[in-house]
């Protein structure tokens, strides 16, 4: 009798843990596909705007920077809550204010809108990452969970860009507008999904600029920080840089923004299979294919995108499986350094390191401006194989792969 009562439990246990995977991994989806719908956009924008290159990156670059930095606060505030306050207003900033840029009729319009939609964005991220660990805090497979639950989000980012660019040329700018309904709808779904009261392995009594120094002092973290900070900056300048390129090439605003969600579809697949990979590689091998792979990829990319051009394509694609290969890793290996404060280190890890990659789009911006596209795409794919060569050097993640054994 005690035994069916403990499998009637688990089976429960289980299945709340389901619901709530699915709940957070849905909002995930819908929150990172509003990130992602003004990607191929932008040159759009720039047009109607009557700004350069140089100036709308700077744009894009200080909302990402502005949002991303307050993801540490909001998910120390994220691990003191006991409800889902922050996951659902998120969703309703970003639902309503980055559709709505399309009616902007000044920058600086423009750049309220975007700032107050990623300001959703960032009340999102950490308490939703925490909550997959509170969730899931007897699942001795976190990875392929967390893998599971980021790559719906790079696939909703993925489908954000298709999405838009349909919508916009089918039915003019305005309907881009009905975009809203999605995310208000989601948030109902959530509300019933998600528990009110996730468990709490720690209740947060130190303060936030302790906990941040206890972060910054954890070396594994700071190894993390780095490489999350290059990858986000990779992730980034490609998705917003390869629409000019492709437009230079003669490619239509449907078919850029298909070719820029193929991208992210195959980094969401990369991010739900990693952990099958990881058992491959090991974690420090993981991060080191995930970084080094690119920069060949992406210089046949080039080689080839004048005379053959779907070739090219297909190996920006695979460009992008490879660049976000490693994200579950490493939000899982930060959240296992510093397991007392998973809200603040996966607002470091998805916000804080985002931002400071979004930062690169500024001068990315000038330098595309005077050298072309082609060279912001060579330069990022540089700097993310000399992160690999340090890994393979250093082995920053041997330690992890050695408590698998």
């Amino acid at each position: 009798m005690n035994n069916l009562i403990k499998n009637y439990e688990q089976i429960k246990e289980q299945r709340k843990q389901f619901r709530a995977l699915l709940g957070l991994s849905f909002g995930h989806f819908n929150i990172d596909l509003y990130a992602a719908i003004l990607v191929p956009l932008y040159p759009l924008f720039a047009q109607k705007l009557d700004i350069n290159l140089a100036i709308i990156s700077s744009i894009i670059a200080f909302g990402h920077l502005v949002s991303s930095m307050m993801q540490p606060i909001f998910g120390y505030i994220a691990d003191k809550l006991k409800h889902r306050v922050f996951m659902i207003s998120g969703l309703i900033l970003s639902s309503i204010f980055i559709p709505l840029t399309i009616k902007a009729q000044g920058v600086w319009i423009f750049t309220l809108f975007l700032f107050l939609g990623m300001v959703g964005n960032a009340f999102f991220h950490p308490q939703v990452s925490a909550l997959i660990k509170d969730f899931n805090k007897n699942n001795p497979d976190l990875s392929r969970v967390m893998g599971i639950f980021l790559g719906l989000g790079t696939i909703g980012y993925a489908f954000g860009p298709y999405i838009s660019t349909t919508i916009v040329h089918n039915f003019g700018q305005n309907a881009l507008l009905s975009l809203s309904a999605i995310g208000l709808l989601s948030c109902i779904f959530i509300y019933f999904f998600v528990p009110k009261k996730p468990i709490k392995e720690y209740t947060i009594k130190e303060n936030f600029f302790f906990i941040m120094k206890e972060i910054l002092k954890n070396k594994k973290c700071m190894f993390l920080m780095i490489i999350s900070t290059v990858k986000s900056a990779v992730s980034i300048s490609f998705g917003t840089y390869i629409p000019f390129l492709l437009a230079q090439r003669g490619f239509s605003l449907e078919k850029i923004g298909l070719v820029v969600t193929a991208f992210f579809i195959s980094g969401g697949l990369a991010t739900i299979f990693s952990s099958k990979f990881e058992k491959k590689l090991g974690t420090n091998g993981i991060i080191i294919t995930s970084f080094i792979a690119v920069l060949p990829l992406i210089l046949m990319f080039l080689a080839a995108i004048e005379k053959f051009k779907y070739f090219a394509i297909i190996l920006f694609i695979l460009a992008g499986f490879f660049i976000s290969l490693s994200v579950g890793i490493i939000l899982v290996q930060a959240q296992k350094a510093m397991p007392k404060y998973v809200g603040v280190i996966s607002g470091v890890m998805q916000g804080f390191s985002w931002g400071l990659g979004a930062l690169f789009l500024a001068p990315l911006g000038i330098i595309g401006q005077k050298f072309g596209i082609k060279t912001i795409l060579v330069l990022m794919s540089t700097i993310a194989f000399a992160v690999g060569l340090y890994t393979a050097k250093n082995g920053c993640l041997k330690e992890a792969d050695e408590k698998q054994v």
